[in-house]
């Protein structure tokens, strides 16, 4: 069992190790667990992930912090005494590998569920797979279209479409914007699918794009894609790639001394505690769609999450809204297993994961459900921030996606009571 790294105190140790915990109190120690008040040592649970980690791209603060969260749990007794393995694999940003890998898991038998994954092409094969061989997968960060559109997949997250689509109502309805571009990477059914949502919101406003570029993931060049960008002189960019990405786009534009020209908005990526020191004061003021709620926020489950990690985590995995939704989605598996009870095997499991509706949290704006729908984004009411000195800001409350193409997920909301 992996010990944690660190915390203030022994005291404080415990506080957090009763948070993560699910059961009663035990009346010898005081501390909250799972019916055991000491470390879990029965049979293992197991459950699995796939990142996308290397290629390229790394998204694996997802599967760090669910990791964590998973160590704090077993610390405090698991569920029923058992302890969470988590077999994490990497598919370096190749489907192939990403087929090779959810193969993997699923012939697995020991594996019950799919938790706390990102991955920019990992959905596409893995859904028909999962579906295949009775699996259910919580995905912490759904990327391409397919995370959201499988019965067997539920993202906790809302996703880039939603998020550009967020992003670009910031731009028009708050900022006044009538002329929008975008950059996005060329990752197939990611980008495309993004500015796809962007220009469908943008006609419904009797407006029309004023130039989208996508590139290969990883700018080599970002004053080249800025300029393209520009090529129709719009008001406002939507940004809908990696924070690096973003960032060098943003030192670019600085560079062109594009600030007071035009509003660049970026999607969750950017909303990272790091971002403002990588693109500088220069960029105060600059505004980013947040999935979840704000990163230094005193609600429990988020003060949880800083918690967790700070005890349970490497100093260097990312604190960032990808982090949260890693937290979240393990957070959503221990709760709902310790109510299912019984024999958890993978039958039962996917029984209870796909039975949720109306799950909580103060890190969402709107409950979250798994449901048995044909599609998943639960997760469609967000937040903005705005950097301000080395830090970041609330500049929106909770505000609904106008995506036109989430009506469906509304009707099955409704009709199925997923959330109320």
């Amino acid at each position: 069992m992996r010990r944690p790294r660190h915390l203030a105190s022994l005291a404080a140790l415990l506080l957090v190790v009763v948070a993560c915990s699910t059961g009663g109190q035990d009346g010898k120690t005081g501390k909250m667990a799972c019916g055991t008040g000491q470390p879990a040592t029965g049979t293992p649970i197991t459950v699995g992930a796939i990142v996308t980690a290397s290629g390229g791209i790394d998204f694996s603060s997802s599967t760090k912090a669910a990791r964590a969260y998973f160590d704090c749990v077993n610390a405090g007794g698991g569920i029923g005494g058992r302890p969470i393995k988590y077999l994490v694999e990497d598919d370096g940003l190749n489907p192939q590998k990403a087929s090779e890998l959810a193969t993997k898991l699923a012939g697995n038998k020991d594996v019950v569920a799919l938790v706390g994954g990102s991955s920019f092409v990992a959905c596409g094969v893995s859904g028909p797979i999962w579906e295949r061989n009775d699996l259910y997968d919580v995905l912490a960060v759904g990327v391409p279209r397919a995370c959201f559109e499988s019965p067997r997949i539920a993202p906790v997250n809302a996703g880039p479409r939603v998020s550009a689509v967020a992003a670009a109502q910031y731009a028009v309805e708050v900022v006044g914007a009538k002329k929008v571009a975008q950059i996005s990477n060329r990752v197939p059914n990611v980008g495309d699918w993004t500015q796809d949502g962007v220009r469908a919101y943008l006609k419904t406003k009797g407006l029309t794009s004023a130039g989208d570029v996508l590139h290969d993931p990883g700018i080599k060049d970002a004053t080249a894609v800025l300029l393209e960008a520009m090529r129709n002189q719009p008001d406002a960019i939507i940004l809908q790639d990696p924070a690096p990405d973003d960032a060098a786009i943003l030192k670019a534009a600085q560079a062109q001394g594009l600030k007071d020209k035009v509003t660049f908005v970026c999607l969750t990526p950017c909303y990272d505690t790091t971002f403002p020191g990588q693109v500088g004061s220069y960029w105060d003021g600059f505004v980013s769609n947040s999935e979840f709620t704000l990163l230094d926020a005193e609600t429990p489950d988020n003060k949880l999450w800083r918690q967790v990690m700070d005890a349970y985590a490497d100093d260097k995995a990312p604190r960032d809204s990808f982090s949260q939704g890693g937290f979240l989605a393990a957070k959503i598996f221990v709760d709902t297993l310790a109510k299912a009870g019984g024999t958890l095997d993978r039958a039962a499991v996917g029984k209870a994961l796909a039975g949720i509706k109306n799950f909580r949290s103060d890190m969402l704006c709107t409950p979250w459900y798994f449901g048995e729908t044909q599609r998943h984004n639960a997760n469609h009411t967000t937040r903005y921030v705005t950097m301000k000195g080395d830090g970041w800001v609330k500049a929106k409350d909770c505000t609904p996606t106008q995506d036109p193409e989430l009506q469906p997920i509304f009707d099955a909301e409704k009709q199925l009571g997923l959330t109320g």
